[in-house]
């Protein structure tokens, strides 16, 4: 019987290491949600953009999480209950919140921020890459992807 590793090293697909990667980091990340947050695992993409991309709308947060407004809105529901994060009517468009992080919400932020630099740099360590290679190569065969599907369907 083949073991993980092994699997891993002889895949032909991109794909297979972009899953392991994302599985192992999720791995990762949880155990500091559960045991240091308040947060979910299904809530922290939309949690982490209020950080990196204040005052964002609901809607904007639900494409780029690809979720639908009201899994995002309760998600809200909860993260205000918990004083993560405050709500306020825009007063341009009454039917819009601009949302912000709390000083409780900035410091889970921070603190999930520290994570995944150290997790970065870990998987980092033996590259001929810094992070911040890795992460414009990244970058640039996820737009790549991206401009391919919407070529084609």
């Amino acid at each position: 019987m083949k073991n993980y590793e092994d699997i891993i090293n002889n895949s032909p697909f991109i794909l297979n290491h972009l899953i392991s990667l994302k599985e192992t980091h999720d791995y990762y990340l949880k155990q500091f949600l559960k045991k240091e947050t308040e947060i979910t695992y299904s809530q922290y993409y939309m949690f982490m953009l209020l950080y990196f991309e204040p005052n964002v709308n609901q809607s904007d947060i639900a494409k780029a999480c690809f979720m639908n407004r009201s899994g995002v809105s309760r998600a809200f529901s909860e993260f205000e209950k918990k004083g993560l994060i405050k709500r306020d009517i825009n007063p341009y468009n009454k039917r819009e919140y601009i949302t912000t992080l709390t000083p409780k919400g900035l410091e889970t932020a921070k603190f999930l921020e520290e994570k995944e630099i150290e997790w970065d740099n870990m998987i980092c360590e033996e590259l001929n890459l810094s992070r911040d290679e890795l992460l414009e190569l990244l970058s640039k065969l996820s737009m790549k992807s991206l401009m391919f599907n919407r070529k084609q369907f």
